[in-house]
């Protein structure tokens, strides 16, 4: 598959990379690794005029931390970056098991940690060529109107399936949006609409410039469940963080499963039956059988309802004691 005729435009500012955004983003698509727009465009999923290739803007690579302040990582940091970094490894493991889960270490190297939050809603059925979508009348996404997966549906279904968005949900992290008209932060948790055709709230004319994390006692894990060990996307992905108040006793617990619904779920009422009490097995089956209930699969997108339930309990069990592993080793440190 070819790529369709496009213009590209390499701005070397971020207002720069904005004013011309402002005029053209209805005909406009943001490029940085590219390792999902370019199977976009070659499946003529999305057909713009001009591509933005944010690549030529040094500063948007950048990661730093401040023990006041926490952790800035640029929107172009490679995922290989975010898992490599060693205060993010060491602070923030969650994030680093995440960004090292994602695809292969190829994509890795290439995709970015603002491309993986910003990444766009797939099903079954959007996320195949032109021949395949021609087949029938086009869908929500596609600007149709029905949906092949869930029938009967009023709007499309599609998945976020972003590894390192559970693991920024629990870290309660934040993104920059810049245009010409400002900036704004958003939390990621409440990036997502559920709603396949538009599935976050980053307008066409704002660029996402930074991901933000707060410093934090929490010591997080995340764990993917996926076909395969490399490239596939997750059929679940559980990301679990926490701090202990001696002994065995949880304190602050957060948890957000992805890849099951539209948008990520944060799982709060399995963190209501975990805080406060001391971590047994009892207790982890029980917050894992209320976690079940805090998630709705999507029918027949790559796995069985029955069987994402089961792996939503099976992965935040491990997740917790993982986790609870993990605070472990970093109240030694």
């Amino acid at each position: 598959m070819r790529l369709p005729k496009f213009e590209c435009f390499y701005p070397k500012t971020v207002d720069e990379a904005c004013a011309f955004l402002a005029e053209h983003k209805d005909q406009t698509r943001i490029i940085a690794g590219g390792t999902d727009l370019v199977v976009a465009l070659k499946q003529r999923r999305t057909l713009p005029q001009h591509l933005l290739n944010l690549k030529s803007i040094p500063d948007l690579s950048l990661i730093s931390y401040d023990q006041k302040t926490g952790l800035s990582i640029g929107a172009l940091a490679t995922l290989d970056d975010v898992a490599r970094n060693p205060e993010i490894k060491k602070l923030y493991p969650s994030l680093s098991q995440a960004a090292s889960r994602v695809a292969a270490p190829q994509i890795r190297n290439k995709g970015t940690i603002g491309g993986n939050v910003a990444l766009d809603s797939r099903c079954w059925y959007y996320n195949q060529s032109e021949f395949w979508r021609s087949t029938r009348p086009a869908c929500f996404k596609a600007g149709g109107d029905c949906c092949y997966v869930v029938k009967g549906g009023k709007q499309c279904y599609s998945l976020i399936s972003a590894d390192t968005v559970p693991a920024l949900i629990t870290l309660d992290a934040s993104v920059e949006l810049v245009s010409k008209a400002g900036s704004r932060v958003v939390a990621v948790e409440k990036l997502y609409t559920g709603i396949g055709q538009t599935p976050n709230v980053i307008k066409a004319d704002e660029i996402l410039t930074r991901v933000l994390v707060p410093a934090s006692s929490l010591k997080g894990v995340y764990i993917k469940h996926a076909y395969r060990g490399a490239i596939d996307f997750p059929l679940i992905g559980v990301a679990v963080s926490l701090s202990l108040n001696g002994g065995n006793t949880v304190e602050d617990v957060r948890i957000a499963i992805g890849a099951a619904t539209p948008a990520p779920v944060r799982a709060v009422k399995a963190e209501a039956v975990l805080k406060g009490k001391a971590l047994s097995d009892e207790l982890l089956a029980e917050a894992g059988q209320v976690a079940t209930k805090e998630v709705t699969p999507i029918v027949h997108i790559f796995a069985p309802v029955a069987y994402k339930r089961k792996m939503v309990e099976v992965l935040l069990k491990r997740a917790v004691g993982a986790a609870n592993r993990e605070q472990g080793i970093g109240s030694r440190e």
